[in-house]
């Protein structure tokens, strides 16, 4: 009778070594919503109001890890929720206002 520990042991690496999924690191950073806009704390940059709708999503989105989600608003505004507790209001394509459940600043959405 053969010995198959190496040959299993070798099977097991290669198998193991295919997949090796490195985590994607949380976002050093979190939105801090402001009078003019979303302060990115940590990093001394703002995401502000004016700023077109695209980029300001997109750096929301990089912050918080989250998919953007849209969100019903009244007067032709449109609102995008960025993580559990926040959205971001657009006026058209620009930034023009935020909600949370403790807050508002900008445009509001209702």
């Amino acid at each position: 009778m053969s010995d198959r520990r190496p040959i299993f042991g070798l099977a097991v690496l290669a198998l193991t070594g295919c997949a090796v999924v490195e985590p994607t690191p949380p976002s050093p950073y979190t939105l801090v919503p402001a009078v003019g806009g979303l302060q990115v704390a940590g990093s001394g940059r703002e995401i502000g109001f004016g700023r077109d709708r695209d980029g300001a999503v997109a750096s929301a989105a990089s912050v918080t890890g989250a998919a953007p989600e849209p969100v019903p608003c009244a007067g032709g505004r449109q609102g995008v929720r960025v993580d559990a507790s926040l959205t971001m209001i657009f006026t058209g394509r620009t930034f023009t206002g935020w909600e949370t459940e403790d807050g508002a600043a900008g445009t509001p959405c209702a």
